[in-house]
């Protein structure tokens, strides 16, 4: 009984990084901003939401399938998913 105890105590100590995502990122600043950071969230220049920005081959550069109505593009050095409808940015990924 003891032993249980001691595990649920332990959890809260239990890092809250493990259970993130390793490839994904919370924010960039990329040039094409004008050095504005951007976070899930937020809405990304209209030029993103384009079709000439899309990436097409998304699946062999590793990203997941885009969600309906979005799609991927480069900023700098990452890869970011873009709702098209409305800009916002729905998932960020380092690129390789």
């Amino acid at each position: 009984m003891k032993l249980h105890y001691l595990l649920f105590a332990a959890l809260p100590c239990l890092p809250l990084a493990a259970t993130a995502a390793p490839s994904s990122e919370e924010s960039i600043t990329a040039p094409e901003t004008h050095n504005r950071e951007l976070k899930v969230g937020d809405k990304a220049p209209d030029q993103y939401k384009r079709d000439d920005q899309t990436i097409k081959d998304w699946k062999a550069k590793g990203l997941p399938t885009p969600e309906k109505e979005s799609h991927w593009v480069r900023m700098g050095e990452h890869y970011v998913l873009i709702q098209i409808t409305n800009g916002v940015v729905l998932a960020i990924q380092p690129a390789s």
